[in-house]
């Protein structure tokens, strides 16, 4: 009987294993990096916003910053914080903690303060590196430095920020790089934590390197210009970003405004004549309503960080058919990714997650780690090169999820991913959902428990049980059901729960709808009986679009009041204020699609979609339509924007 243990192969898009079981022997990134930087310094390696940086300009500042670093502390087993917005600022820090020696890990400024605090606490934080004023958060026992670079005008004037810096310890080498083991910690990414807490996945040096050698297989090795259409936080953006820089092409990042406004991101794509893109698979479906400004010299889509659908490579097939598509997947602990899809048929009913990367190996086995039969459903585990170090500061979490590998040699360890999968005759593996509470909405991971816990941080709340809501016509949501913590005092209102949850949750997990119940639905162990209110959700859908009286639209003027009507039909919820970010109210770029088609349906051609990720409120859709159907002047440019990845 045939087992489901995959191998990387020789087969198109894999190649021979890396050198190492733990990624050893593969080149390292930074020497991939500075390799290139030394045969074509004038070659443009970084284009953010409006700056352009060439490798040799990238490589000076880089190594200048590593300096300013080391003398603050950095180092290996030592931590850089990089809390900056998507800039070429924030790029070159994160070179200059890996020259450092130390691992980064980025935190941008809109991230909720808990996840920064739970981060310095896991960690031996050296340096916080900064482009404006930013207080630490209260408490820590052992506060970081802060490098605050909110005064650089130009990247030259890194040298000067030496003065008055301590010493440092000497570094050997004509380079000034630190001299590391491949096995130090490069980076951390924060994640989702089912406890409350998140979790900082720590990523090696040798474990990046073992992930970036295998994709040119897949991506290709011409001269190329890649467009990244995620933030520096998120950990799918590092293939692309190191597979540029030590491949010697160019890396193209948003910054944040058109990162957020899909219109915005397709028309960076084709003034700078990209030739890849790696791209979630949500915000794709926008960019593809976008796909006429694409540029006509690309030829790779990866989409990357959710689950890729077969209406989704109908689309692409159809909007984009001399354009190659690549579906790759991979939990964080896995580094960026493990497994690749190349080609998948627009015929197929399932779109699979493929084949591992060489130097990764895919098992699907049942609850005492035996492989199941071909064909059957298992839950997937990852070994090889690309198994992550664990989770920074939180060693009995580290032991829960990466076990030691019964197929491997000693010491080999297999991450526990929670996904069930199975192999079919060719090996080619295919997702068939998950084991536990974890979700993702828009590319991001997103642990029940975690949205739950914070939830129940409000006083005014005694019990949160949030679901994943895939009811809807267009894509999930969560739905927070929630209990009184007393029965004089109510519950706080839908504006006060997303403000509360602002402090502790990325914006992807605060909960669409919030549910009021007297008292929580329990099973027969006593715990909250989720099956209920799932029936509550499938048998009343009414009940989960609110139940608090009265839009904040009430009393605005017509086109407000018809506006407001449109969102609540759009979100399946009415507590919406007229300058409510439509994003921060349980909007997605797949419902700006579906909030266009309904405004089509009243005002035909009034306004186009990308509009609409600057239009981000009630009030300032109003405005626009009533502008250019007479009477009004058309808003400012103060209005909001937003698209979360």
């Amino acid at each position: 009987m045939r087992e489901q243990t995959v191998q990387s192969t020789n087969e198109p898009g894999r190649g021979p294993a890396p050198a190492g079981h733990d990624g050893t022997g593969v080149p390292g990134v930074l020497e991939g990096f500075r390799r290139q930087a030394a045969r074509s310094p004038s070659a443009t390696a970084l284009i953010v916003g409006g700056t352009r940086l060439t490798y040799g300009a990238l490589d000076r500042a880089s190594a200048a910053l590593a300096g300013h670093l080391r003398r603050r502390g950095a180092g290996p087993g030592r931590l850089v914080c990089v809390r900056m917005r998507q800039s070429a600022t924030a790029v070159i820090a994160m070179l200059a903690a890996l020259r450092a020696g130390a691992a980064w890990a980025v935190v941008e400024p809109d991230q909720p303060p808990h996840r920064l605090r739970a981060l310095l606490a896991d960690t031996d934080c050296a340096v916080l590196v900064t482009a404006r004023p930013d207080p630490l958060p209260a408490g820590l026992p052992h506060p970081p430095g802060i490098l605050d670079l909110s005064d650089l005008s130009d990247l030259s004037d890194l040298s000067d920020l030496s003065e008055g810096a301590p010493a440092g310890p000497v570094v050997a080498g004509g380079s000034g790089d630190a001299e590391v083991p491949e096995s130090a910690p490069v980076y951390v990414v924060c994640t989702s934590g089912s406890t409350g807490a998140p979790k900082g996945v720590m990523v090696s040096r040798a474990q990046l390197a073992a992930s970036i050698h295998p994709r040119y297989r897949v991506y290709g090795t011409e001269r190329s210009t890649f467009v990244m259409a995620m933030r520096l936080s998120f950990d799918g953006m590092l293939g692309g970003m190191f597979w540029s820089f030590t491949g010697g092409h160019t890396l193209v990042l948003p910054d944040e405004k058109e990162l957020r406004q899909v219109h915005e991101l397709a028309g960076l794509a084709r003034r700078h004549a990209a030739t890849h893109l790696i791209v979630v698979p949500s915000y794709y479906r926008a960019l593809l309503e976008e796909s006429r400004l694409l540029p006509e010299t690309l030829r790779l889509v990866v989409v990357a960080g959710e689950a890729c659908t077969p209406e989704l490579v109908r689309r692409h097939h159809r909007l984009l058919p001399g354009t190659r598509l690549v579906n790759e997947y991979g939990p964080t602990e896995t580094t960026i990714s493990c497994t690749v899809q190349p080609d998948p048929d627009p015929t197929w009913p399932r779109i699979p997650i493929g084949m591992p990367w060489a130097g990764a190996e895919a098992h699907v086995l049942d609850d005492r780690l035996r492989p199941v039969p071909a064909g059957e459903r298992g839950e997937l585990y990852i070994g090889g090169s690309f198994v992550a170090l664990g989770y920074a500061g939180q060693p009995g979490r580290t032991a829960e999820r990466f076990v030691a590998d019964p197929f491997g040699r000693p010491g080999a360890r297999l991450y526990r991913t929670g996904d069930v999968a199975q192999a079919d005759a060719s090996g080619t593996l295919h997702y068939h959902g998950r084991t536990d509470d974890q979700v993702k909405l828009r590319g991001t991971r997103i642990e029940l428990g975690e949205v739950e816990a914070a939830l129940e941080r409000h006083p005014r709340v005694g019990q949160a049980v949030v679901l994943h809501d895939t009811s809807g016509a267009d894509e999930p949501r969560l739905v927070a059901f929630l209990a009184p913590a007393s029965a004089d005092a109510p519950l706080p209102s839908w504006p006060d729960l997303r403000t509360h949850c602002a402090e502790y949750l990325v914006v992807q997990a605060v909960p669409a709808v919030f549910r009021e119940l007297a008292r929580m639905p329990l099973n027969s162990s006593g715990k909250a009986d989720r099956s209920e209110l799932q029936a509550l959700l499938r048998d009343d859908p009414a009940a989960a679009e609110g139940d608090q009286a009265g839009s904040a639209a009430d009393g605005a003027d017509d086109r407000v009041r018809e506006v407001a009507r449109i969102w609540a039909e759009v979100l399946q919820h009415e507590q919406t204020g007229p300058r409510d970010n439509f994003f921060a109210v349980g909007g997605s770029s797949l419902k700006v699609l579906e909030l266009h088609k309904r405004l089509e349906q009243h005002w035909p051609g009034a306004v186009r979609v990308g509009e609409l990720f600057d239009l981000t409120t009630i009030t300032a859709q109003a405005e626009a339509l009533t502008a250019r159907l007479g009477g009004m002047p058309e808003p400012g440019d103060d209005t909001l924007t937003a698209y979360e990845l």
